[in-house]
């Protein structure tokens, strides 16, 4: 503890299940301090019966090697060890059986539930628009990083967020990329469909199509004024899944135009957000 050897390259723990796994992280810092490879073994009695939640916290202290893991590990042990009395007894240990994600999703609909706050039926929205949106393989060459980001755009729900991890990027990876940068647009887009009870949008043969849920809360009485306010680009059809159709190559998108699309598409649900909802 505290004691700074450089050189030392190889390190043995001896029962390491019975150690809990910020201690085992901390121990495996111990070494690798300088340019020399270095080892890291942790040991376990054979004969003795490990309980699962040990086998867990090896699992992820071999799982989690990279550098600056301590964020991942601290969440795995999170799920392994469960959240804790959170609100209410009946809260302990539901985290480790339905993963951190689902737990926090359901934690934050819960509070919302009891605050009076209505919650949107959980459904997936679909965003299927014609512009090149992925992460460049020379822009972050780490698959568990790239995968990381990928989950965590999925889950911007504003621009605050949005935001947020534009800089993260930047001063992670660099100058961001054009279809990056329409990564995050496309987030946005598909975070404000879900809010106006869309569960599609796509934007296909000339025309964006937005799909409606058929409870979807919208003043039908408005559906005439945005439409007029297009005058004749924008059509609505009741039939089936309503949903708006918007002819884009008569609001000017020349092909391959992605920044004029991206641009008319969040116009469009902005509009729909004001004269609907």
């Amino acid at each position: 503890n505290g004691i700074d050897l450089p050189n030392a390259n190889t390190l043995v723990v001896i029962d390491a299940d019975r150690l809990g796994i910020s201690q085992l992280y901390q121990l495996r810092g111990r070494v690798g301090r300088g340019a020399r490879l270095a080892h890291a073994y942790f040991t376990y009695k054979p004969e003795r019966v490990m309980t699962e939640n040990a086998a867990e916290r090896l699992k992820a202290i071999m799982q989690f090697t990279e550098l600056d893991s301590r964020f991942k590990i601290a969440m795995r042990d999170l799920e392994i060890r469960g959240a804790g009395n959170l609100l209410g007894k009946s809260q302990h240990g539901h985290m480790q059986a339905v993963g951190y994600d689902l737990y926090c999703k359901m934690l934050n609909e819960a509070v919302k539930t009891r605050k009076g706050i209505s919650v949107i039926e959980d459904f997936n929205t679909l965003v299927d628009l014609d512009v090149d949106a992925y992460i460049p393989p020379e822009y972050i060459v780490n698959e568990v990083q790239k995968l990381d980001i990928y989950k965590r755009i999925a889950g911007i729900e504003n621009e605050r967020e949005c935001d947020d991890m534009r800089e993260e990027l930047l001063d992670r990876f660099g100058q961001i990329p054009k279809s990056v940068e329409n990564l995050l647009r496309i987030a946005l887009i598909r975070s404000h469909a879900h809010r106006l009870y869309m569960p599609e949008l796509k934007g296909k043969n000339e025309r964006i199509s937005f799909t409606l849920r058929p409870d979807a809360p919208i003043k039908v009485e408005n559906i005439p004024l945005l439409v007029s306010d297009y005058q004749g680009k924008l059509r609505f059809d009741p039939k089936g899944g309503p949903a708006f159709y918007l002819h884009y190559r008569k609001c000017g998108v020349i092909e391959k135009d992605e920044e004029t699309l991206i641009a008319l598409t969040q116009e469009a649900l902005a509009k729909m957000e004001e004269m609907l909802v």
